[in-house]
C-alpha cells in the first residue's frame, strides 16, 4: 500500500504541494476541488494539467486522486444538475490526462430530499456521466459524508443500480465511526468495491482515540486492498509536523 495526503492537510498551494509531499515522504497527493472555483483550477486547462504532471514527475509524487468536494452536490440541485453531470464526465477525462485513477465523489444530498429521491439522482446522474465519458478509465469512489452517513449497503445498492465497473467506494474510516457505522464490518462487506481509503479519526489524533487502527488495517489487508491510504487529518498550527506524525503512524501499521 501507498500513503497519500490531501492538499489541505499540508496547507500548501498546488505549486508547492508536490515538493512538500516529497520532502515529507508521501507517495501521492489528493487534489481537492471546490464548486465555486473548480473551473478555474489547473485541472481544467491543458496547460494546467501539463504543469501538474511536470511537478508530479519532478518530485516523484503521484496524483493519487481528485476530490470533487461540493462539486458533486451540483448534481442534486435542479438548476445545476446538468453542470454536475458534465463536471464529473469532464473530470474523468482530465484524470486520464493527469494519470490520476481515482475520483472522490461525496454522497451529498439536499436537506429536502428523501433517501429515495437522492438515490434516484445519484443513479441517473452517475449513469449519465459514465455514458458521456465512456472512453475514460478513471474510477469514481463514493464517500459517505456528513452527520447522517450512507451505509455500505446503501453504497452497494447504488453500485448495483449504476452497473459500471468504474464505480466503487472511497471508504473513510473516520467518517464511518462518526456516523455510527463499524469500519471493520463495512470494509469486509465492501471488499473489492473499495477503490481508495481516507484515514483519520474525528475528534482525536490517530492512535489516541477510540478507533482500533491495528484491527482496521488488518481488515483492509484481509480484503485484498493494496491502494492508497490517504490522510485527511487536521493540519493544525504546524501542518508539516502533524502530517509527518500521522504518516509515521500509518507506516508503522503497514
Amino acid at each position: 500500500m501507498k500513503i497519500g495526503v490531501m492538499d489541505g492537510v499540508l496547507a500548501a498551494p498546488w505549486s508547492e504541494l508536490f515538493d512538500e509531499a516529497a520532502r515529507l515522504g508521501f507517495d501521492g497527493v489528493e487534489l481537492d476541488l471546490r464548486p465555486e472555483t473548480y473551473l478555474e483550477t489547473e485541472i481544467w486547462s491543458e496547460a494546467g494539467r501539463r504543469a501538474l504532471r511536470e511537478r508530479s514527475q519532478r518530485s516523484g509524487v503521484e496524483i493519487a486522486s481528485v476530490c470533487m468536494d461540493g462539486v458533486a452536490g451540483l448534481m442534486t440541485k435542479q438548476d445545476t444538475h446538468d453542470e454536475g453531470v458534465r463536471a464529473l464526465a469532464d473530470l474523468r477525462r482530465h484524470c486520464d490526462d493527469l494519470g490520476a485513477g481515482i475520483i472522490l465523489f461525496p454522497m451529498i444530498k439536499q436537506a429536502d430530499q428523501s433517501e429515495e429521491e437522492v438515490f434516484a439522482v445519484w443513479r441517473d446522474s452517475l449513469r449519465a456521466a459514465f455514458e458521456e465519458s465512456s472512453g475514460s478509465r478513471a474510477a469514481v469512489g463514493m464517500e459517505s459524508v456528513g452527520r447522517v452517513g450512507r451505509s455500505a449497503d446503501q453504497a452497494l445498492a447504488v453500485i448495483e443500480a449504476v452497473a459500471s465497473p468504474f464505480l466503487g467506494v472511497y471508504y473513510d474510516v473516520g467518517n464511518a465511526d462518526y456516523q455510527g457505522f463499524d469500519p471493520i464490518s463495512e470494509i469486509e462487506k465492501l471488499g473489492e468495491h473499495i477503490v481508495q481509503i481516507h484515514v483519520k479519526e474525528i475528534g482525536a489524533e490517530m492512535g489516541e482515540g477510540k478507533l482500533d487502527f491495528p484491527a482496521i488495517f488488518a481488515t483492509i489487508k484481509s480484503v485484498g486492498y493494496d491502494g492508497y491510504l490517504v490522510l485527511e487529518t487536521e493540519s493544525g498550527d504546524d501542518p508539516a509536523a502533524n502530517a509527518l506524525r500521522n504518516r509515521d503512524f500509518v507506516k508503522k501499521l503497514l
